[in-house]
């Protein structure tokens, strides 16, 4: 080969050569140039909503003052929101389920309450009935015991009217001034009185038949009396002797010596000879009109109806 064909070959090559290194470094060149554009590219929309949603969130929690780092990254956010809405649930669950718990405690203590309040009514009712019965009992002893008193009375009443109507042979009269003062008083009383007239009454001697008229003073020769009669006996001499308990109007007939020796009642005989024709012989308790002669037992200084000749019960 000549040595000109040699020399346009080996410029050849260098040329080549020399090209080579230039397009290897401009494509080095143009590399580097695209990573950096592709570095510095803009940011699509999508990325930019994503970025501020992040700032936001980020700006949210700092205010709240939870740390930053836990609203990094939306992955991170919805999942925390994930977790945190698993929590809600489970805790809604927990307070239904404590709820339920509470309700079912509320329903057991109300339960428990009526069960309470029907013991206490139960017990008030018991209670009530008791004192009822205690209240009876206590009644029924009281009137057993009034009962008891009133027999006692009835008792005591009827010895001391047996006493008083008897006539102990011996028996000492009241003393003569006693006798003096009664007799005084009974002196007014035979002024301002004025006896009864009529079919009912007797004339002559009204005293006839009185085994101890001597002893009796008339304060007037017919008198009428209306009573109950309280005590009945049939005395030796043959009179039939009875105690008067006086209606209000004919309380005036009994005087002090009455209310002393027996307890206020005046005292009625009838005599033998009225006993078969004085109408009726009068029992305890019967309410009764008597007529007869007024009169004052000087010995005993008490008012009389002796003798008494009629006797009518009402």
């Amino acid at each position: 080969m000549d040595l000109m064909e040699e020399c346009r070959i080996r410029t050849a090559c260098f040329l080549i050569l020399i090209f080579s290194i230039v397009l290897v470094a401009s494509a080095g060149i143009l590399n580097s140039s695209m990573n950096k554009s592709w570095a510095y590219a803009p940011l699509t929309l999508d990325d930019l909503l994503k970025n501020y949603y992040i700032k936001i969130q980020d700006k949210s929690q700092n205010d709240l003052g939870i740390p930053s780092e836990l609203g990094q990254g939306s992955e991170g956010a919805n999942q925390t929101g994930s977790d945190l809405t698993g929590q809600a649930l489970s805790s809604e669950g927990g307070a239904n389920q404590t709820g339920s718990d509470l309700t079912g405690q509320a329903l057991s203590s109300e339960e428990s309450s009526g069960d309470n309040n029907q013991t206490s009514t139960q017990a008030t009712g018991e209670s009530e009935s008791n004192q009822n019965i205690n209240q009876t009992i206590e009644t029924q002893q009281q009137i057993q015991n009034n009962q008891t008193v009133n027999i006692q009375n009835n008792i005591e009443m009827k010895q001391k009217l047996e006493i008083s109507i008897s006539e102990k042979e011996g028996e000492p009269p009241i003393p003569v001034e006693e006798q003096n003062r009664i007799e005084s008083s009974d002196r007014v009383i035979e002024t301002q009185h004025k006896g009864l007239t009529g079919p009912d009454c007797r004339t002559g001697n009204v005293l006839a038949g009185a085994s101890n008229e001597k002893d009796l003073r008339v304060l007037s020769e017919c008198q009428d009396a209306t009573g109950i009669v309280m005590h009945t006996k049939k005395m030796d001499d043959g009179d039939f002797k009875f105690f008067l308990k006086l209606d209000e109007k004919f309380k005036f007939l009994a005087n002090e010596k009455n209310n002393d020796k027996t307890d206020g009642f005046l005292v009625a005989e009838i005599v033998p000879p009225d006993q078969g024709k004085s109408g009726v012989l009068p029992k305890e308790g019967d309410h009764v009109h008597v007529w007869g002669a007024w009169v004052t037992d000087k010995p005993k200084g008490w008012h009389e109806i002796h003798p008494t000749w009629k006797v009518a019960n009402e």
